[in-house]
């Protein structure tokens, strides 16, 4: 079973998030961040497999977290899910170890599909990739 963390600065994507996922047997909901701040604590003191985060949020910024969550655990996985399309903000998640982007109005199996493929071992950067050259599985 992996371990999760969920991060978003809004209560109804948390909230969907967990449902989504609660109803995976594979996956546990093992904590829940309101900010950047509170997702690195969480992170740091729970060592969650997976973290699911928005990109931006209060606090600290998820992409430079990512960046430090990766040099203390370089096993954790990082899935961000943002409503932002800015080619930049791409390029920088991945160049700090993202392993999956996705836009926040993909269809849930969507989600599912390319939390499980993060899971096993690929990057996956889907919903914003048109002229990025980012788009697909890795």
């Amino acid at each position: 079973m992996y371990r999760v963390v969920i991060a978003d600065d809004h209560a109804m994507a948390r909230q969907g998030l967990r449902m989504l996922l609660s109803g995976c047997p594979d996956f546990s909901i093992v904590g829940e961040a309101v900010d950047g701040n509170d997702a690195m604590d969480q992170s740091i003191m729970l060592k969650p497999e997976l973290v699911l985060t928005d990109l931006k949020m209060p606090g600290c910024s998820m992409i430079e977290g990512t960046r430090q969550l990766k040099r203390m655990y370089p096993d954790i996985k990082v899935i961000i899910l943002t409503a932002l399309d800015e080619s930049e903000d791409i390029y920088k998640a991945k160049s700090a170890g993202v392993d999956g982007y996705l836009s926040k109005d993909t269809d849930p199996e969507v989600i599912l599909g390319t939390v499980r493929s993060v899971m096993s071992g690929r990057s996956v950067y889907t919903g914003f990739c048109g002229d990025t050259g980012l788009g697909g599985v890795f």
